[in-house]
């Protein structure tokens, strides 16, 4: 009796089947929403370039990386944080670790909030005018966004309970309202006064706003299923007073110290570029078209950005739900870094002649310098792709602190080649060490290699994400 062969499911039904996974179903719903967010960020960029010019848009984007060097330590890490606490705590059914976690996140914001305020009021505009030839209005303009720590801080408590929930659809839709709203605010801005201080009242209104819909929507979000509903708002700020900070501050401080080769360093040339200048005015021009390279640069890295957002909560969830020990979701981490980069880099080398076309056709001839820093920025993305599974590895895996070690290590080397390739070769040698500054984190994936292999008797995953 003749073996019949076996029947190969077809390109379609595999698709199919893809769709059924949940933790497919949520990265292609963030995927939509990092197509939004990227579309609204892109024609912000355009709006403000337009209106500014080079110089301007230059002073403008200084201003604005102070305030995200600041904010940095505060939103990064802290939303990421309460995010794996969180999911965890909603894993296990710990309904009071849940609400802690929450009131964690709200406390430390509100502190690190203030602080943030009292620096931009006192130390800024010394600061820009120490750096920038006595240029103040840098610093005045950080001064204005340093107050809307405070609605950035409620918007990421929504988002912490969206994601924590995996509640994908509303994180999406959310996410993007605020994003058309900052586009709508910048825009109308611009049509009364084209200033950076006009850009910055503009921002300023967008994260209060963002504040109070974040409130709005955590109320909303309260009427899930019990399952997936946060605790009442109310809970939460009656558990602000008690809730413990130090596990909170120090996951948030060290996953904010490991983004900094990633999100720190690659910016710095923002900062480095006007204050290394032979003239501050030249400086602030070259630095316009920085910023445009590292916008069109941002919409290509949130092709990725869906499934790192999506990666961290869905292991949290399951390892608390199921009690899955890191040791056997080594053929997942695998599969999705693969797939990531492999997209990633497909995105890359695609982009190089649409951004061509786009800085042509939207953003005008005063601009035709960002082409070369775009490229130089974007071979970084090459292999950005690989690196998504590194942060929910070290956080899962308990393996933060030495990840921390290692990145501040690189981050201190890379910092010191972007200041170097600044000072004597300008934007384009800043351009280039930024962008390899990204590829750097490819020693990230030696050690989770390693770390895989010592423990291969134990590995083996047999759970779908």
């Amino acid at each position: 009796m003749s073996r019949q062969p076996k029947h190969k499911p077809s390109l379609t039904t595999r698709l199919a089947g893809l769709t059924k996974i949940k933790f497919v179903r949520d990265t292609l719903v963030l995927q939509l929403g990092s197509v939004v967010q990227s579309g609204t960020y892109f024609v912000t960029s355009v709006l403000t370039a337009r209106s500014l010019g080079d110089e301007q848009l230059g002073r403008w984007a200084t201003a604005r990386e102070l305030y995200m060097f600041i904010f940095f330590m505060v939103s990064m890490g802290l939303t990421n944080a309460a995010v794996s606490s969180y999911s965890k705590a909603r894993g296990q059914d710990d309904r009071e670790a849940a609400t802690l976690a929450l009131a964690a996140l709200l406390k430390l914001g509100l502190i690190v909030s203030l602080l943030a305020a009292v620096f931009g009021v006192l130390l800024a505009p010394r600061l820009a005018e120490a750096l920038y030839d006595g240029d103040r209005e840098v610093g005045v303009i950080t001064a204005i966004l340093c107050f809307g720590c405070l609605g950035e801080v409620l918007r990421s408590l929504t988002l912490a309970v969206l994601s924590g929930a995996r509640q994908m659809k509303r994180y999406v839709a959310f996410d993007a309202l605020t994003n058309l709203l900052r586009l709508g605010l910048v825009g109308g801005a611009l049509l009364i006064e084209r200033t950076p201080e006009a850009v910055a009242v503009a921002l300023l209104s967008h994260a209060l706003l963002s504040g109070a819909l974040g409130l709005v929507a955590y109320q909303r979000a309260g009427r899930l299923h019990e399952t997936t509903a946060p605790p009442p708002f109310r809970e939460v700020l009656t558990q602000v007073p008690r809730a413990p900070l130090r596990q909170m501050l120090g996951t948030s401080s060290l996953l904010a110290a490991g983004k900094a080769m990633n999100n720190i360093v690659p910016r710095l040339p923002l900062i480095l570029i006007p204050a290394l200048a032979v003239s501050t005015s030249e400086g602030f021009a070259d630095n316009g078209a920085f910023q445009v390279a590292m916008v069109l640069n941002m919409v290509l890295a949130g092709v990725v950005g869906a499934i790192g957002t999506n990666l961290l909560p869905t292991l949290g969830f399951k390892m608390g739900q199921a009690d899955v020990p890191m040791e056997q979701l080594g053929a997942t981490l695998r599969k999705v870094s693969l797939a990531a980069g492999a997209f990633t880099a497909g995105a890359t080398l695609v982009s190089l002649p649409a951004a061509y076309v786009v800085l042509k056709v939207f953003y005008g001839e005063e601009f035709d310098g960002a082409f070369p820093l775009f490229w130089r920025l974007a071979s970084g993305n090459l292999v950005l792709g690989f690196c998504v599974i590194v942060e929910p590895w070290a956080i899962y895996a308990h393996q933060l602190r030495k990840h921390v070690a290692r990145n501040v290590v690189l981050a201190l080397l890379i910092a010191s080649c972007v200041y170097w390739a600044t000072a004597n070769f300008g934007a384009q040698g800043a351009a280039l060490a930024a962008g390899l500054a990204r590829a750097a984190a490819l020693v990230h994936m030696l050690f989770i290699w390693l770390w895989f292999r010592r423990r291969r008797p134990l590995s083996g995953d047999t759970h779908p994400a």
